[in-house]
């Protein structure tokens, strides 16, 4: 296969460089297990941002986190931490070779980065980059429709498969090995479903009324609700709709806001123990289909067909750009997840 790096080798060492955002993380995930059910034996390292190592630490099939602060580089470029960071890295690097150093980012940033490791730097070709001036920097780059053209997963499925001489094939497994834990401020013992109502760009919420009656179904069927949140705005928004819920009644399962801010290993063992998970177009809505709980995605902003989730676990994704769903349909997409996918209402209790 064109641009292959040693396919005959029965242990590949290779470098992934995927720094960034924890969504696309997370897309990236299912490449280790390609890589791995065809060279069994493979030596894989990710290289990327410290705000997202510990998800990529669950992956027992990835032997080594490279952790670059790139985003605090860049705002101090020039500060003494910075250039000694930088060298450190290279130190680091320079010395250890990969037979393939695979940028699933597509930027200058990363290309970079993925420079400064000893061996064959494989790449998308031109407006195949999100960047495509990154492209440049590749010594073998992979022809492919324009960034935007294909789901992200896919693309970077195809890729490694291509730098390493394997077609991909299958749904995608992200082979994360994560614990299921129910925190006690959950309350109760009921089956729970998390809300993952917020996102860092406002076009793509779902109004506050559509959750606010969503949850009092899922709560009529005997769901507890579980509403995550990031920042405080978003912790705000989230107990709106929490009140907007249990004024309905009273009696039913009860409505929990995290109570303070979670690590993302923390949501993965919350997520691993829910009955159900719904959210926007956010990261831990592509985490919850990881660990391979029933999701569904909302998209209001976004098209799936791009951004979508894609897991071999019971998964929808309603909506699209200018077309926000509507709460029947979310409804009727739950009902039938739930049926699917039944849980046993003690699963992760701590």
């Amino acid at each position: 296969m064109p641009g292959a790096a040693h396919p005959e080798h029965p242990c590949p060492r290779v470098l992934l460089v995927k720094t960034s955002s924890m969504g696309d993380i997370v897309q990236a995930l299912p490449v280790v297990h390609d890589i791995l059910e065809h060279f069994p034996e493979a030596h894989i390292e990710w290289m990327l941002e410290p705000a997202y190592a510990e998800l990529v630490h669950a992956h027992p099939g990835v032997a080594r986190v490279v952790e670059v602060a790139w985003r605090a580089w860049w705002r101090k470029p020039l500060a003494a931490s910075t250039r000694q960071a930088w060298r450190k890295l290279r130190a680091d690097l320079e010395p250890r070779h990969f037979d393939a150093i695979i940028d699933l980012q597509g930027l200058c940033k990363s290309a970079l980065l993925a420079r400064l490791a000893s061996g064959t730097r494989f790449g998308w070709k031109g407006r195949a980059c999100r960047e495509p001036a990154a492209a440049w920097l590749y010594d073998r780059r992979m022809a492919a429709p324009p960034f935007d053209a294909l789901i992200a997963v896919t693309r970077y499925r195809r890729l490694c498969g291509w730098a390493l001489g394997y077609e991909p094939r299958g749904e995608p497994v992200y082979g994360l090995c994560v614990p299921a834990q129910r925190p006690d401020w959950i309350g109760g013992s009921a089956p729970f479903a998390v809300l993952l109502t917020a996102t860092a760009r406002d076009e793509k919420l779902w109004p506050e009324p559509h959750w606010i009656e969503f949850g009092r179904q899922l709560r009529a069927r005997g769901l507890a609700l579980v509403l995550a949140w990031g920042s405080e705005d978003e912790r705000a928004r989230a107990r709106r709709i929490a009140a907007g819920i249990e004024a309905a009644a009273a009696a039913q399962p009860p409505v929990a806001v995290a109570p303070q801010r979670l690590g993302l290993h923390q949501w993965a063992r919350v997520l691993r123990a829910s009955a159900l998970v719904v959210g926007v177009d956010t990261g831990l809505s592509f985490l919850a289909a990881a660990v391979e709980r029933p999701v569904i995605g909302i998209y209001t902003a976004t098209s799936p067909d791009q951004v979508g989730i894609r897991s071999r676990f019971a998964h929808r994704n309603l909506g699209g750009v200018a077309r926000p769903p509507e709460v029947d349909e979310v409804l009727q997409a739950a009902d039938e997840l739930l049926q699917q996918t039944p849980v046993d209402a003690t699963q992760g209790a701590s």
